[in-house]
């Protein structure tokens, strides 16, 4: 084989192999993380919007200051308009307003989807106690 071949024969893998990595990149960064039912849940893991743990990275959404996530393009609107006051929850132990953003995420008993959003760990460890 001459020097010209072996020079195109490596440009042509070269460019086999990046485009290989550019497609498939992304794949990894979306393989569904599992979480248990008493651990916190990453913001990110979730679509404050629908109030359900995706298992893989959500749409960031910055406002005022914070970062909420949405899952889709209608979610990423509600939140940067605050539609139907979706930045907030109600904190299931207290009844204090939580803005999601600051939340302490974990499973709603018993359902691997929903979630519930607390003021802070202890007050789901009381949430937990009470039941």
């Amino acid at each position: 084989m001459d020097r010209q071949s072996i020079i195109i024969l490596s440009i042509f893998g070269a460019v086999v192999i990046a485009g290989l990595y550019w497609a498939f990149s992304d794949t990894f960064s979306k393989i569904p993380v599992d979480i248990s039912e008493e651990e916190q849940i990453p913001n990110e893991l979730v679509c404050m919007v629908n109030d359900a743990f995706m298992g893989i990275e959500q749409i960031p959404v910055e406002a005022d200051g914070k970062t909420y996530y949405g899952c889709c393009q209608m979610c990423v609107s509600k939140i940067k308009e605050n539609t139907d006051n979706v930045r907030y929850a109600t904190d299931p132990y207290s009844g204090e307003k939580v803005n999601k953003a600051d939340a302490f995420i974990v499973f709603k008993p018993g359902q691997k989807a929903a979630v519930f959003y607390f003021a802070s760990e202890g007050n789901y460890n009381a949430y937990l106690d009470k039941q």
